[in-house]
């Protein structure tokens, strides 16, 4: 469904000299005010839901109840189902290559589609919507243009370092997701530090405060009920860790045999899958192990988990820690990125090295061990999470920009 912005107050008829102040403001006045609360978000996909993705997904639902008109723009594969609920128009403009025919097909699809839909606000999220995207937008007329950037390069390109250099002076701004990552992009990038923004990811904690049947959720993902679980949540790429999370696990296999582990998360990348398979065969965990693949939901399987781990090589700041926090699970997790702007060592949960399987697989085997310590570090990784990472603040803060942008740009 099509939903229109807010309707600008309408002027009261007052008689003034003669002359009739009109009951509705002069048109460039309505169009000025329903451009500004117009936003287009692109995305470079919406099949594979990552943390960024979800974030995304939070951020529009509440952006649409505080009045925006909310669209969304994916330059690959087909959008997950939950997008087309949350978004009041939602298109797919694919090309393959930013160098094509197809490119230069949908930069004009692009440009009408900003027109018609009186576009005065882009966010872009990941590589090509940062680079292509922006680009587009730009030539087409729109003055505020906002780049969110959710992790620190893993994926660039040299021909991406490139283009963010060249095109970092015409972001209106940039938003990092931690600060760390604020300060990676202002160096690698050359941006200007007055134009990039933290805005930490928020979380809506009460998806995660209710109980549920661990049991029953268990059994609906083939997980054996009545032991004990440690959960991994991550896409099937080779930055997040997963390798070393199976070498964690082996160690942790030695000292606690009735523990299982879980990795759930899209199979992203097949050849990986496979040879991940084989290495927890190789490892002699393959029985306690368990490859779940996509899970809906996220909430359920970590309410059902009794600790949390995420060995990532490379981070912005995981969405899905927060969430496990909010879960109140005790979290194990490596030290990148903005993960320990998040985690609080020896308070919510527990960092360690890069790489470094032995000392996760120790706080692993801790936890296990004591439940009085595993609650108390739970709990106060979820405190931690209502006071300072809820979605909340994480709208106001874009309403905020959104709102200081558009006074200065319209």
């Amino acid at each position: 469904m099509m939903l229109a912005g807010p309707k600008p107050e309408q002027a009261q008829m007052i008689p003034t000299h003669g002359q009739r102040i009109p009951r509705k403001p002069p048109a460039t006045v309505c169009k000025t005010v329903q451009t500004r609360r117009s936003i287009l978000f692109m995305v470079d996909q919406l099949t594979e839901l990552g943390g960024g993705e979800r974030a995304l997904f939070d951020l529009a639902r509440e952006l649409r109840r505080f009045g925006f008109r909310v669209s969304v723009v994916a330059f690959r594969g087909k959008p997950d189902p939950a997008a087309y609920t949350l978004f009041d128009n939602i298109t797919l403009m694919p090309f393959s290559s930013c160098f094509s025919l197809g490119a230069l097909q949908v930069a004009a699809e692009l440009r009408s589609f900003i027109r018609r839909e009186q576009i005065g606000i882009v966010q872009t999220y990941f590589e090509s919507s940062d680079t292509f995207g922006a680009l587009v937008a730009r030539l087409s007329g729109v003055r505020c243009i906002i780049s969110s950037r959710r992790d620190m390069g893993i994926l660039r390109t040299a021909k991406h370092h490139f283009a963010y250099r060249l095109l970092g002076k015409r972001y209106s701004a940039v938003l990092a997701v931690s600060e760390q990552a604020r300060i990676w992009h202002i160096k690698a990038d050359r941006l200007p530090a007055e134009r990039t923004h933290t805005i930490h990811n928020g979380l809506a904690i009460e998806r995660f405060l209710p109980l549920c049947d661990r049991d029953e959720v268990r059994r609906s993902l083939g997980l054996p009920a009545g032991v004990p679980l440690v959960t991994t949540l991550s896409n099937i790429n080779p930055w997040k860790g997963v390798d070393v999370f199976l070498r964690s696990a082996a160690v942790v296999h030695r000292t606690h045999p009735t523990a299982i582990f879980a990795v759930g998360g899209d199979w992203t990348d097949r050849p990986l899958l496979t040879s991940l398979r084989q290495q927890a065969h190789s490892l002699g965990i393959e029985g306690c192990t368990y490859f779940l693949g996509h899970v809906a939901e996220v909430p359920s399987l970590l309410l059902s988990s009794d600790i949390f781990a995420l060995l990532s090589r490379s981070e912005g700041l995981p969405n899905v820690v927060l969430e496990a926090m909010a879960a109140a699970l005790p979290v194990v997790a490596t030290a990148v990125g903005g993960t320990p702007e998040a985690v609080v060592h020896g308070v919510t949960g527990f960092l360690v090295e890069n790489e470094d399987a032995d000392t996760a697989a120790t706080h692993i085997a801790k936890l296990l061990s004591n439940n009085a310590l595993r609650r108390h570090v739970g709990l106060a990784g979820q405190e931690r999470v209502r006071r300072h990472f809820s979605l909340r603040q994480m709208v106001r803060k874009h309403i905020n920009l959104y709102d200081s942008l558009s006074k200065t740009a319209y």
